[in-house]
């Protein structure tokens, strides 16, 4: 189901405020004796409105009311001095407001910060990408309290099922799950993926571009992509995390002989070493040169994935899809949440617009894709598609061939 309608978080979603925030901080309470807070200070302890920050702050023994109220207005005072002196959006947040737009998507944003803060700077990096900001406002409860939020998306016009609430925090994620909204956690801010997990998210993206598909499709239907995957004759198992996926790996692969395609995502999940010291490992990432096509357990990931069961992969030198082909007794697909497709040909298209021109890039490639980051169906001697796979189903010659899905983006 296509999203209509996006709410997000400010700090720590759309802009970086740590710097600001930790300055104006200081400004109020260094001068009264008390230990200056770092950055690292400011990231755990904001998100709950900046009374709550400027009260985490405070020295214990130094918090009575009269305190916290002094130092809280004296921030306010500082802030609004220099809160756009170090504040920027995150990297790719801008191209994406700007997509958004494009879409027709309905874009809000809700902060803890107090309501002035929250509006200027809004206005002040984003301007008309962002249709209504509400920040902290009197006798109107902050986040988790879904209060605002659902008079938000009244005044947006949205509809509940087709709204991502976006946010760094578990703050946001219980706003979401009390507002019946779906939960989408980034990993670039202030907050870990753990946290953001433990609170009920959704979804987990790592980057302002990863956010695209959820908009074109929604979240996922894991029981539809199992039906499709394994009515083929693939086996098909789904983890919300790289966490709870990896005990399923390693136990798996224990006591076989297992080789590794080149991927970005397994070196993302922490292989080679995550493997028990059971696992008799191949991989020519590790040794040069070393190709072992006929191993216990084949281990890859895919350029793509599409929702109605097929696997693509293009590849340079072919050791990597041969061993999905022919060779293995077992070959298991791990692959993350971005390299899932609608279908075969976004797929396809996919593994020759999105796959192959990054990882052209990341070899250093001579080839137009690598400049641009699209295919030319070039004839440079660098070109690393020169054969395309797609698994319509598991080769005769093997005794499983499965799908590792995981609830997070991984690799190219």
């Amino acid at each position: 189901m296509k999203i209509t309608t996006a709410i997000f978080d400010l700090d720590g979603t759309l802009l970086n405020t740590l710097g600001d925030l930790t300055d104006s901080v200081n400004c109020a309470i260094v001068r009264r004796g008390f230990t200056a807070v770092t950055e690292e200070d400011t990231r755990v302890r904001v998100g709950n409105g900046v009374r709550k920050l400027i009260e985490r702050c405070i020295p214990e023994d130094k918090r009575t009311e009269t305190m916290i109220d002094t130092c809280l207005d004296e921030f306010r005072t500082a802030y609004n001095q220099r809160m756009m002196n170090r504040t920027q959006p995150y990297d790719g947040i801008l191209p994406l407001l700007r997509q958004l737009k494009k879409a027709g998507v309905s874009v809000g944003v809700l902060s803890n910060k107090y309501d002035l803060a929250a509006k200027s700077l809004i206005r002040h990096f984003f301007g008309d990408l962002v249709q209504i900001t509400y920040g902290e406002r009197p006798d109107v409860p902050r986040k988790p309290d879904p209060t605002s939020v659902l008079q938000l998306l009244r005044e947006l016009g949205g509809d509940a099922a087709t709204t991502l609430y976006i946010g760094d925090s578990a703050t946001d994620m219980q706003t979401a799950k009390n507002a019946g909204l779906l939960a989408v956690g980034v990993t670039w801010g202030f907050r870990s993926a753990e946290e953001l997990t433990n609170a009920g998210a959704d979804a987990l993206v790592n980057t302002p571009a990863d956010l695209l598909p959820l908009f074109e499709r929604g979240l996922l239907a894991v029981d539809a992509i199992c039906k499709a995957f394994t009515k083929r004759g693939f086996g098909f198992t789904y983890f919300p995390t790289v966490a709870d996926a990896l005990p399923y790996l390693t136990d798996t692969c224990a006591g076989k002989s297992v080789s590794l395609g080149g991927s970005m995502t397994l070196k993302e999940l922490g292989f080679p070493e995550a493997f028990s010291n059971s696992t008799a490992v191949h991989w020519h990432w590790v040794r040069t040169g070393e190709f072992f096509q006929t191993p216990d357990i084949y281990l890859s990931s895919a350029n793509a994935l599409s929702e109605t069961g097929e696997v693509v992969n293009i590849d340079g030198a072919c050791n990597r899809i041969a061993g999905t082909l022919f060779g293995p007794k077992r070959c298991i697909f791990v692959c993350g949440i971005n390299k899932l497709c609608p279908d075969l040909e976004s797929a396809i298209d996919r593994a020759r617009n999105v796959a192959a021109p990054l990882n052209a890039k990341r070899l250093e490639k001579k080839t137009p894709c690598a400049v641009d980051g699209k295919c030319h169906d070039c004839q440079s001697p660098d070109r690393i598609c020169r054969a395309m796979a797609i698994h319509m189903g598991p080769p005769q010659s093997m005794e499983r061939c499965e799908i590792v899905l995981i609830g997070q983006p991984l690799g190219y």
